[in-house]
């Protein structure tokens, strides 16, 4: 009876250990799996020491740190609330897209990023200078440089391709040049005087004459005494004669005048500027699976009956022992000498029918 009841608790024990180590090898193992990031100008042999790694394998192992066209100009780490971040920024064109930057599958040392943030933050630009002449054109009916000037303004403003300023006249720059010609008609006179003549007589006036290279003919002639030629005459003995040519000549004149001149000075622009992006990458904690109170209250049930079991057998094989040996605990006539039942019998009997 002795060993049966030990083979019984050493049953339920084993039954407790089962569902025990069942319970806890229900837990699924956690991995992580790490991915290469994208890019292809330039690369970085990780030497980062790690456990049971090869150190031929890891020098040959390389990273490429390019997202998208563009390089991280800084890489952080830090640790808010006890969980790891991971801060890659990056200096590019205003017109960049910041999702472009973000990386979907981030491992660094074996922990696993996802993106949380996006920071940006605007760079000045930078101001590109340059020295530029614009020429001004406009008309004017004489070439005179007095009647010229005042047409001109002193300086004039610039705006061109982004570039902005003032620019200067230059007035070594000014020129005029005819827009046109016409030709006109106008009359050419001469006067000639001719002294000494003993008559008035217009056979001594020539009928023509040059001025300028144009003929002129004789118009008219007046005469003038000059003197007598006896004492006390009366007479005019010399006459002087004042003649008149006329005649027609021709021009030409210009119409009007185109009048350039060349504005110098040196103007800028204001490039655009960069634009810093902080990507921020939080840390990805594993997932804690639920605690199997189930299980657990299975388990602690089981122990529960198989320790209830174990003090009971325990109990009835001691007690069995002792009714054995006629020593039952707690009965007071476990002492006496034992009775002869039917003379107890008689007796009582006996003691009814007296009665």
């Amino acid at each position: 009876m002795k060993k049966r009841a030990c083979m019984m608790l050493a049953a339920l024990l084993a039954a407790a250990v089962v569902l025990s180590v069942t319970a806890h090898g229900a837990e699924p193992p956690q991995a992580v799996i790490g991915s290469g990031d994208g890019g292809t100008a330039i690369s970085i042999t990780d030497i980062t020491p790690r456990e049971g790694d090869n150190k031929e394998e890891r020098r040959d192992e390389t990273k490429h740190y390019t997202v998208g066209s563009y390089y991280p100009v800084s890489v952080q780490t830090a640790e808010e609330s006890g969980v790891q971040l991971l801060v890659k920024t990056f200096l590019v064109p205003e017109d960049t897209d910041p999702q472009t930057l973000v990386e979907g599958d981030l491992i660094r040392r074996g922990v696993a990023y996802e993106a949380t943030d996006i920071l940006r933050q605007e760079q000045p630009g930078e101001t590109e200078k340059k020295t530029v002449s614009q020429t001004m054109t406009l008309e004017s009916e004489t070439d005179k440089m007095d009647d010229v000037l005042p047409l001109l303004k002193s300086t004039m403003d610039y705006q061109k391709d982004g570039f902005s300023g003032t620019l200067t006249l230059d007035r070594d720059s000014i020129q005029t040049k005819e827009t046109g010609t016409s030709n006109y008609s106008y009359q050419l006179k001469e006067t000639k005087e001719y002294t000494g003549l003993d008559r008035s007589d217009p056979y001594y006036i020539p009928k023509t004459t040059e001025k300028n290279g144009i003929t002129l003919s004789l118009a008219d002639v007046k005469w003038t005494p000059m003197a007598s030629a006896a004492e006390n005459s009366e007479v005019p003995s010399l006459f002087r004669a004042t003649a008149l040519y006329t005649g027609t000549a021709w021009g030409s004149k210009a119409d009007g005048y185109t009048v350039t001149a060349e504005y110098t000075g040196e103007v800028s622009r204001m490039t655009k500027g960069q634009v810093l992006y902080s990507i921020v990458y939080e840390e990805v904690l594993p997932e804690k699976a639920p605690f199997p109170w189930r299980t657990a209250g299975l388990v602690i049930l089981a122990v529960g009956i198989a320790a209830s079991a174990g003090v009971g057998l325990f109990y009835l094989v001691l007690f069995r022992k002792k009714r054995k040996a006629g020593k039952v605990p707690g009965d007071p006539y476990a002492d006496r000498p034992k009775m002869h039942r039917p003379e107890m019998l008689r007796v009582m009997d006996r003691g009814l029918g007296e009665e």
